[in-house]
């Protein structure tokens, strides 16, 4: 039995556990949110600061646009959530400085359409070259540069103020849409998460012998945490060291991650929570965390969305320009309906 199988454990806890881990399943991509056995016990979930479908958007402030001659109207039951997973191995512990907030390699959003019933994550190249705020030290933004969206989050102190800045930066590339909630978790948290469920198994898609000789092209593995991290973050001397070689084995692990997690139970959540809630920096509360999961069992999920675009190196640096059309597109498909 689990240390936490005698311990009597209030529902606000319980509820807060959940939430993180449901969250963290989604800062390592788009489809790990299944809460399991334990969701599906309704008497033990307390929805005070839970999600509600009343706020949404009225007529009056739902932009149209026209794009190839049709004219699309936004669609005004909306929720988007931008998860983050940043480049730090330690706790998410924040700096005095404004620059030191840690780059953001994953970058998914996720996109909950109320009226439809349907949901859909964006996997966001972290080498995109888009318009970012910059932060200067006195916390403001004087202006803003091209560069890899993923430094948006470098900007600010590691914590709330680095996830704005990166929410920001996600808003203005996908032309002003609003975000709800963001939710952030240090990479170091990964290994950790993974040893908890006891690894996750798949099928091994690239030649890491420059990186851990233990990953064997072709050979099917159950990854330790430690592997999973190098799975999930490699891309020198792996592939083509393309950010998008990486992505493709990020959807791989995912797909793995989210079969592993689904019998989660209440004694997980705790265990995970504890383990995970100092690399965790969000602000989307608990309840909402559970009312986005069951939303995510009982809704439809349409195809994961990426933005095509063009990889070049400059400075000795990736950088990923993205198409106009296949943007537009993407916007159109996630926020938009026809009129």
């Amino acid at each position: 039995m689990s240390r936490y199988g005698r311990r009597k454990i209030s529902r606000r806890d319980l509820l807060k556990a959940a939430g993180v881990v449901v969250l963290a399943g989604a800062a390592l991509g788009g489809g790990a949110y299944a809460l399991g056995r334990w969701e599906d016990n309704q008497d033990q979930v307390e929805s005070a600061d839970s999600y509600t479908t009343n706020d949404h958007r009225t007529e009056a402030e739902l932009k149209e646009i026209t794009y190839q001659g049709k004219t699309y109207r936004q669609r005004p039951k909306i929720k988007s959530y931008l998860f983050l997973g940043i480049d730090e191995m330690g706790p998410a512990v924040g700096t005095q400085s404004y620059i030191a907030g840690g780059q953001a390699d994953a970058q998914m959003l996720l996109v909950l359409d109320d009226e439809a019933k349907t949901w859909q994550v964006l996997q966001i190249n972290r080498d995109s070259m888009v318009e970012v705020p910059v932060i200067s030290m006195m916390g403001t933004v004087p202006y803003t540069i091209v560069q890899q969206i993923a430094l948006a989050h470098a900007y600010g102190n590691g914590r709330e103020q680095s996830c704005e800045n990166n929410v920001t930066a996600v808003s203005m590339m996908l032309d002003d849409q609003p975000i709800d909630g963001y939710f952030s978790l240090n990479m170091g948290g990964v290994g950790i998460l993974v040893d908890l469920i006891g690894g996750v198994t798949i099928t091994v898609t690239s030649d890491f012998s420059a990186v851990d000789p233990s990953l064997v092209e072709g050979e099917t593995i159950t990854l330790n945490g430690e592997q999973a991290f190098e799975y999930v973050r490699s891309r020198r001397d792996v592939d083509d060291q393309t950010n998008l070689a990486r992505m493709g084995r990020q959807r791989q692990f995912l797909k793995a991650f989210e079969e592993q997690i689904r019998g989660m139970d209440a004694d997980f959540a705790v265990t995970a929570y504890d383990a995970l809630s100092d690399y965790v920096i969000t602000d989307i509360a608990s309840g909402t965390a559970v009312d986005i999961a069951d939303r995510l069992k009982s809704y439809e999920e349409l195809p994961l969305l990426t933005i095509d675009g063009e990889n070049t190196v400059e400075d000795g640096y990736w950088a990923y320009y993205l198409d106009q059309d296949s943007l537009q597109q993407a916007i159109l498909q996630l926020f938009y309906e026809e009129i």
